[in-house]
Formats: C-alpha cells, structure tokens, sequence
C-alpha cells in the first residue's frame, strides 16, 4: 500500500523543518529531503503540490534562511556556506541571494543582517 493508499500527505512544516536541519549537516537537496522522508522526490513533490506547496520553494527558502544564518553567525567564509547550504559555486550562492535579498553576501554580512540594496 502506497502513502497515496493511505491518504498520507506530507506537512508542510515538518518539511521546511527537516530541510533546516539537513542545512546542518550537509548540502540541502530535494533528494536528501525525500530520503529522510522515506519517499522518492518526485512523490513528496506531488504530496506538497496538491497542498499548494512547492518543494523546490521549500528548499529556496530554507537556503536563504540557513545563509542568512551562517553570514551573520559565523565567520565561515562565502564558499563554506555555498556549500553547506547545496550550491556548488561560492557564485551559484551570490546570485541566489542578491535575488532573495537585492545585495551580496558580502555585503549582507558588512551590514549586519540588514538587507542593502545596491
């Protein structure tokens, strides 16, 4: 029987918080969220979907909450906190984040946490 069978949905919460705590360990992916979950990536995509939740959003969010943190808190250099929240490129991490934020990650961090547009 299938968690489809049972009618299981996967929370939205419980993901965003284990995608935190993957954060933690090793490079956020959709497939490590999935694995700890015990399902596949594509299933967990479809359970978030018809709950109006996108995974990929899910994990987009967590990196730049988990970035956010290790910038301020730490003094882990840009390409340590690419990697830990699952860029591949010190650059991959600056423009996600001159996205989400409108400024670098080197500048965020100079501003203590204040987003700065440049």
């Amino acid at each position: 029987m299938t968690s489809d069978e049972k009618g299981f949905r996967f929370d939205p919460a419980q993901v965003r918080a284990l995608a935190a705590e993957l954060a933690l360990t090793g490079p956020l992916t959709v497939g490590r969220i999935a694995d700890r979950l015990g399902t596949s990536s594509r299933t967990l995509q479809r359970h978030l979907a018809g709950q109006g939740v996108s995974l990929r959003a899910i994990v987009e969010e967590s990196r730049l909450e988990i970035a956010r943190v290790l910038l301020c808190k730490t003094d882990l250099d840009v390409q340590e906190i690419a990697a830990r929240t699952g860029y591949s490129t010190p650059s991959g991490l600056a423009r996600a984040f001159a996205r989400w934020t409108g400024c670098s990650p080197r500048t965020y961090r100079k501003a203590g946490g204040r987003v700065v547009r440049t």
